[in-house]
């Protein structure tokens, strides 16, 4: 028999049964659309305006309308250069996505580096041994059991501890 999940809207705090992974139940999801359509028929009727006057005209949160943009439901209607919003990493002003191009260059290099290190110590597991490898699981566990004596015992008593293991 399969159990039916509930929630709590995030929005009313109502108790629904989400559909997939919904947080918010079906009347805040309406009233969410015609939010949406009314802040897309604003900006569409009025070219060349800012979030906060968006805000200010239609009564939505601006931070409702960030996501919005965000989301890139404003890409098509408006080319503005009075639309911004700021980067989630370093605050400069952006009209598409969570992060300027700067950021987004920044992250694609440092998860490339990291993709590479990982190939190396791919490359360098496979050319050990079964004996190599053994060898170093051995030490990284001599190495845990050690971390974990030195928090439990003084200096002196750990240095007479890791000299009699050896």
């Amino acid at each position: 028999m399969a159990t039916l999940k509930i929630k709590n809207c995030a929005i009313c705090g109502k108790i629904f049964t989400p559909i997939r992974s919904e947080k918010i139940c079906r009347d805040c999801k309406v009233k969410q659309e015609e939010k949406e359509r009314e802040v897309i028929q604003y900006v569409r009727d009025h070219p060349g305006t800012n979030m906060k006057e968006v805000a200010k005209a239609t009564g939505v949160n601006d931070k409702f309308i960030q996501q919005m943009a965000m989301q890139g439901l404003f890409v098509n209607i408006t080319n503005s250069e009075n639309f911004f919003y700021p980067c989630v990493k370093c605050g400069r002003p952006i009209n598409r996505g969570a992060y300027c191009t700067d950021c987004l260059k920044s992250q694609r290099d440092e998860i490339k580096k990291v993709a590479e290190q990982m190939q190396i110590r791919i490359k360098e597991d496979k050319n050990m041994s079964t004996i190599e490898r053994l060898d170093k699981l051995a030490e990284k566990e001599f190495e845990r059991e050690n971390r974990v004596v030195k928090r439990h015992f003084s200096r002196g008593m750990y240095k007479d501890i890791t000299d009699s293991r050896r």
